[in-house]
């Protein structure tokens, strides 16, 4: 799935580090880039903080690193489009022979998905580097043709050189290949007409004549058109034959883009002329065009048969199956009858029953060349019907489902139609709405853009609206689509035509369990829904529930990510939530309450194993397709990352549902998760919810953790006040009679905030009496807590070797629990104390140790800050200031990406300030 960068800064950050990709870019080069040879005094805090983001959405094949004097983004080249030309473009060189370049070239010329670098978001690094990327495109493009040329297949490129000449009008070798080509497929008076402009641009803007190349292949072309015009004459007496059918609806007139999906078309085609010919035997090719309600596939697949007159002169015919209409579709007898009329049949002859209609087809069809286009197919049966087809002939299905039989049991080649790149998805807008009007309001147009999500329909739809109120600001439009209520309604035309209908359409043809179940992912909050919500959702089995799910994946309704994790764009997740908002009440309430059931279970199984003697809570009942179970807490933590956002929506729905104690378990059990994912600002967010939810219902005593998570959150964040203000109403509703141990970690809490917030030595005491506390109480783990903090606070108050007492005994009850999240921190906490204590060798073995605990533990977020943290230490204890600057400002980018705002972060930015400038 396409992911959403950001703003125009962020995607020249990424792009300038991609075409520079594993080299290091100075830090300089990308302000300077970025800002447009203009930054602020801000700029290089804004770069950490565009890093930061960036190292969040990168996957595990693109990797980010801090390298002085800048930053390098490790990759294979093959993900990057630029790369991967050049790569392209050497094995051409090396290829042997023709027949194995053009593959190459074509392949080459498809990573083109608009103008060159047009979404990098900076004119400065296009400015830079596209002239030499859109150097290359044209000498591909060129090398192309001339192979295509000399093996007759001209025709085939004739689109794309007609789509690049307008950029170099002046470039003669493009031209002559331009004229070349357009002769081939037949269009003498286009190609004339190319070479008349071409011409005249010489002669007034450079003074010149076309060279003997370009005047050669001119001379060519009106010698073969005089030969042409003759024999014509000569025939013009004789008896013409019947007109091939063209009964083609008509072309878009204003279609964009799809220059990759329309050279694969050309290609499958050519391919298949020269395998199969009329009379030899074997079935003509039958290409699949899939894709979303609104993607453009009709419009596609209209624009390329309208061009391909020549490849096919007995017809080019076209039926509409009809398989996603408000009526019923076309059966097979149905559909065999249009095609028949569609080729020239007479109705009398049109045979009653399916097989003879068959039969008809194919002795009409027999040693003829003629397109077939099925538009709208529903499933499988309606098109088995129609094939096989003649060698000459091809047929072009499209459909909103995926139609994966037709793969296996024709041989059909799949074409699926992804939503438009931003650069094309623009141009559809603007072609509607008029190129000026967005480019007076650019980062409003980009935002419709967006919200359209690249969808043609839903773009046209938009620039429609805009069109007929020349009143309107483009940010209004943009206002209405970005508030989720009103979106689905703003893309909808005053008749039928909507986004919404196109999609309800494409629910009615699915079955009845996978229909319900779509309905019923109305009401999952998250963008994601993997295979046992969905289950718990519909309260059937894993088995039913992938099978829906499969059915939604076929009918472009979700899409598969990862094996049994499903996402969806937000215009089918919002017609989803208006879908679901139509069932019965109780219909929904039930279903809501068994998702909460789901995750609470799931959050319940990870606490337990991050804090086995943490208080958690667990459904009544099992969920019907059974608890989630982990196997380590760093596969519950990987877990709760893709989820937390679903987990975030259920808790802020508990409380609209009415159900304010939903929320409180889910927080109680998740709080944990958060820390140890280092996802504070959501956590924040979390806690905040539900104790306004407790709160208005007059049950916030009986939920004390949810001040201690909320009081926790604050304080990763930064928010000090507030985090004492909430820890102290932690301890107030944790009773010393009934809630000893509770009470004694609140107690614990509160005073390494007011260590960590204030004065180290005046709070000590306070964490003495904590430590004396828990040795009373017997429990290791709560003692171990209690001197880590009494060691941390001594390390703060300059009283290091203090704290080499505490900590060791810490490490000890900590013993032998690697997967004890406490023994990260402890350990971390010895290599702090080590370092302070000047023992440098030991203190980077420890720092190490914490660091292989964490990630072991699925907690790398904290392990790797406190990993830069403690070596940037150490490295600039020994003098080795440029390698600590990069470790404390690796540091500082990873505590921006985690929303961390703590003391230890001050600390950090202090020790780099110390260190001078770079």
């Amino acid at each position: 799935m396409p992911v959403h960068v950001g703003g125009s800064r962020r995607r020249a950050v990424l792009a300038a580090l991609a075409l520079e990709a594993n080299r290091v870019v100075p830090v300089e080069r990308l302000v300077d880039l970025t800002w447009e040879h203009a930054p602020p005094s801000t700029a290089r805090a804004a770069l950490q903080g565009h890093i930061a983001r960036l190292r969040t959405l990168l996957d595990g094949g693109l990797r980010l690193e801090t390298r002085a004097p800048g930053y390098v983004l490790h990759a294979d080249p093959e993900l990057i489009d630029t790369h991967r030309l050049e790569h392209l473009l050497d094995r051409v060189g090396t290829a042997d022979g023709e027949e194995a370049a053009v593959p190459l070239l074509r392949e080459a010329l498809a990573l083109w998905r608009g103008p060159t670098l047009a979404d990098c978001g900076s004119a400065a690094l296009r400015e830079a580097a596209a002239g030499r990327l859109e150097t290359l495109r044209v000498e591909a493009l060129e090398q192309l043709a001339g192979h295509e040329l000399r093996t007759g297949r001209g025709r085939s490129v004739t689109s794309q050189l007609t789509a690049v000449l307008p950029e170099h009008p002046l470039r003669e070798s493009l031209v002559r290949l331009t004229v070349l080509c357009l002769h081939q497929e037949g269009r003498s008076a286009e190609a004339l007409a190319v070479y008349e402009e071409a011409r005249g641009r010489l002669a007034e803007e450079a003074g010149i004549d076309p060279g003997p190349a370009l005047r050669e292949a001119a001379a060519q072309v009106r010698s073969a058109a005089a030969a042409a015009a003759a024999a014509a004459a000569a025939a013009a007496a004789e008896e013409r034959p019947a007109p091939a059918p063209a009964r083609l609806p008509r072309a878009p007139r204003r279609f964009v883009g799809r220059a990759g999906e329309l050279a694969w078309l050309d290609e499958q085609c050519a391919s298949s002329r020269r395998t199969h010919r009329p009379g030899y035997g074997g079935n003509g090719p039958v290409l699949l065009v899939t894709g979303p309600a609104g993607v453009g596939k009709t419009a596609l697949v209209l624009s390329w048969s309208h061009r391909l007159g020549p490849a096919f002169p007995d017809g080019r015919v076209a039926v509409n199956l009809r398989g996603f209409d408000e009526t019923e579709p076309l059966r097979p007898e149905e559909a065999l009858a249009e095609l028949l009329r569609a080729l020239g049949a007479d109705e009398s002859a049109v045979p009653a029953t399916p097989e003879e209609a068959a039969a008809a087809c194919r002795r009409l069809l027999a040693g003829r060349r003629v397109l077939i286009v099925l538009e709208n197919a529903r499933d499988a049966g309606q098109v088995r019907p129609l094939l096989p087809v003649e060698p000459g002939c091809a047929v072009v299905v499209t459909s909103r489902h995926r139609l994966t039989e037709l793969v296996v049991e024709a041989d059909a080649r799949a074409l699926p139609l992804a939503s438009l790149p931003a650069g094309d998805a623009f141009d559809v807008l603007a072609e509607v709405t008029g190129r000026p009007r967005l480019a007076a309001e650019p980062e409003a147009a980009r935002r419709v853009v967006e919200l359209c999500e690249g969808l043609p329909l839903a773009l046209r739809i938009a620039g429609s609206r805009l069109a007929t109120r020349p009143h309107w600001r483009v940010a209004t439009l943009a206002g209405e689509l970005a508030d989720e209520r009103s979106r689905l309604a703003a893309l909808a035309t005053q008749g039928a035509l909507s986004v919404a209908a196109a999609l309800e359409l494409t629910v009615r043809s699915l079955p009845g369990p996978a229909a319900g179940l779509f309905r019923l992912l109305g009401i999952h909050p998250g963008q994601q829904v993997d295979t046992r919500a969905a289950a718990a959702l519909a309260g059937t089995g894993l088995r039913a529930a992938a099978a829906a799910l499969e059915l939604l994946h076929r009918a472009h309704l979700v899409a598969e990510t990862v094996p049994g994790r499903f996402e969806r764009h937000d215009l089918v997740r919002l017609y989803a939530r208006q879908a679901a908002e139509e069932l019965p009440a109780a219909t929904r309430d039930a279903a809501l309450a068994r998702l909460f059931d789901h995750y609470l279970a799931a959050t319940a199984a990870g606490l337990v194993l991050a804090r086995p003697d943490a208080r958690h809570h667990r459904p009544s009942a099992q969920p019907p397709c059974g608890a989630q179970e982990f196997a380590s807490s760093a596969e519950a933590l990987d877990w709760f990352r893709g989820e937390e956002p679903a987990v975030r929506g259920l808790i802020a729905l508990a409380g609209r549902w009415g159900r304010p104690e939903y929320a409180c378990r889910m927080v109680e059990n998740a709080g944990y998760l958060y820390l140890d994912a280092g996802l504070f600002r959501a956590w924040e967010d979390s806690a905040r919810t539900a104790l306004r939810a407790a709160e208005a219902a007059g049950t916030a005593a009986d939920w004390p953790h949810l001040y201690s998570n909320h009081s926790l959150s604050l304080g990763w964040l930064g928010r000090r006040a507030e985090a004492l203000e909430q820890s102290a109403r932690a301890v107030a509703v944790a009773d010393p009679e009934s809630r000893p141990v509770l009470r004694h970690r609140y107690l614990s809490m509160r005073n390494s905030f007011l260590d960590d917030y204030g004065d180290p030595v005046k709070a000590l005491p306070g964490i003495v009496e904590t430590v004396t506390e828990a040795r009373a109480g017997g429990d290791d783990r709560t003692l171990s807590q209690a001197l880590n903090n009494l060691a941390d606070a001594l390390l703060r108050a300059d009283r290091a070797a203090e704290g080499l007492a505490p900590i060791t005994e810490s490490l000890a009850l900590l013993a032998g629990r690697e997967s004890d999240p406490y023994l990260v921190i402890s350990t971390k906490t010895h290599a702090q104390v080590l370092s302070a204590l000047g023992r440098s060798e030991e203190a980077v073995e420890q720092i190490h140790r914490a660091l292989e605990l964490g990630r072991a533990q699925g907690n790398q977020a904290h392990a790797e800050f406190d990993f830069a943290d403690v070596m940037g230490q150490v490295l600039y204890d020994r003098g080795r200031t440029a390698e600590a600057r990069a470790h404390w400002e690796h540091a500082l980018e990873l505590a921006a990406e985690q929303g961390r705002m703590t003391r230890q972060v001050e600390r950090v930015k202090e020790r780099l300030a110390q260190c001078g400038p770079p």
